[in-house]
């Protein structure tokens, strides 16, 4: 890195003695006789200014830093801090428009990236998401990664129900049906996604959960509910 270094240090030059006679006041001694004084900090302060060059490695040098700290986290990681970022975007830009939160706030993206919703703010949110296509993109990418999760628990859950049945078995067939069908179902959900309470939650996530664990942690505040909203998009 180069740095251009300007010094404005200031020099004095000192009478060399083999004594001090004792200090009174400032600048001077008890006899009388002058005393040099101490050149001051502000003068004797180096000033340093970097080169564009400099500069310009140091802002790589940051932004390389961001992206290796990015590098490092799970892709679970990765998905919750970007949805945790849009949720908190689309949060503030629809209680600005007055949408009521309290309320599930349904959202459908197209494969185009075109954002449909539901309910009485169908138009406001409808507009917004016209208007800002960086925030439709997002929605956009969060529901493909949400869509590609829930396609892996469902491959997880092929080759725990199939178990160590030799091939052609009925066990096998039958787990590969079921992942099938599954599938399938995670493809009709996979751009749905719901905001309510300050949390965003995928509808193909929300199906293959209730299925791998219908009771648990993952299934949501009402899992009954949830289920049948499922049905509802499937049917």
């Amino acid at each position: 890195m180069t740095a251009i270094a300007n010094s404005s240090t200031a020099t004095s030059s000192w009478p060399q003695t083999t004594s001090l006679a004792p200090i009174g006041q400032a600048g001077s001694s008890t006899n009388g006789s002058a005393v040099p004084t101490t050149p001051s900090t502000a003068a004797a302060t180096d000033k340093v200014q970097l080169s564009d060059r400099a500069k310009a490695i140091l802002d790589k040098a940051n932004a390389d830093k961001a992206a290796t700290a990015n590098l490092s986290l799970s892709f679970d990681e990765m998905l919750q801090q970007r949805t945790d970022a849009l949720t908190t975007k689309l949060t503030d830009a629809f209680k600005k428009m007055n949408v009521n939160l309290d309320d599930a706030v349904r959202l459908q993206v197209d494969k185009f990236g075109k954002v449909t919703a539901e309910g009485p703010w169908k138009e406001k949110i409808e507009k917004y998401f016209a208007d800002n296509p960086e925030a439709a993109k997002e929605l956009k990418e969060i529901a493909g990664l949400n869509a590609l999760k829930a396609a892996n628990a469902a491959l997880e859950l092929y080759n725990k129900e199939k178990g160590a049945s030799a091939p052609g078995s009925k066990q096998q067939q039958s787990a590969w049906t079921a992942y099938n069908i599954r599938s399938m179902n995670i493809q009709t959900l996979s751009g749905v996604i719901s905001l309510k309470d300050g949390e965003m939650r995928s509808a193909a996530m929300d199906y293959i959960d209730s299925i791998a664990d219908p009771t648990g942690a993952k299934a949501g505040p009402d899992p009954v509910q949830q289920q049948r909203e499922i049905a509802r998009r499937l049917a």
